[in-house]
């Protein structure tokens, strides 16, 4: 199998019933055409650097999966025709992966990822050798 990576850009306007559709759509595309979902990573929403079809903003969303060559075909036919996507790109990764080592990677990913946030980090440490707590007062002499 080959590994792929695509980046498509879902419309912003979409309530949060219809992403999540888009997003099960293509994951299941993947899967009817046996393929293996690696990862499906939401960057959320973005300015985009022009617009496309009207939009200036635009929900981004990474698909890391692994497939044969005509699974990108289709994949890219689907995107095409689909009036929610505004723009996508397939950049292929690697030749002859095995899909259960990505997927085995990704999730010792997600492990250390997890093990990091749970650690608190360290307390900043007070400076206070050499600095002064008051300033000193200045007594201004009076003329009487």
């Amino acid at each position: 199998m080959r590994h792929y990576e695509t980046i498509y850009i879902v419309n912003p306007n979409l309530t949060a019933e219809e992403h999540q559709d888009v997003l099960k759509r293509y994951s299941s595309l993947i899967e009817k055409n046996k393929g293996v979902t690696i990862k499906t990573e939401e960057w959320g929403v973005q300015r985009l650097a022009y617009e496309v079809k009207k939009f200036d903003k635009g929900s981004y969303v990474l698909l890391n999966y692994c497939g044969d060559p005509g699974l990108t075909a289709e994949l890219e036919r689907d995107l095409n025709l689909n009036d929610k996507i505004l723009k996508y790109q397939t950049v292929k990764i690697a030749d002859k992966v095995n899909p259960q080592d990505l997927l085995q990677e990704e999730r010792d990913e997600r492990k250390e990822t997890v093990v990091t946030q749970e650690q608190s980090p360290p307390e900043p440490a007070e400076v206070t050798a050499g600095a002064p707590e008051t300033e000193p007062r200045v007594e201004e002499e009076s003329n009487a």
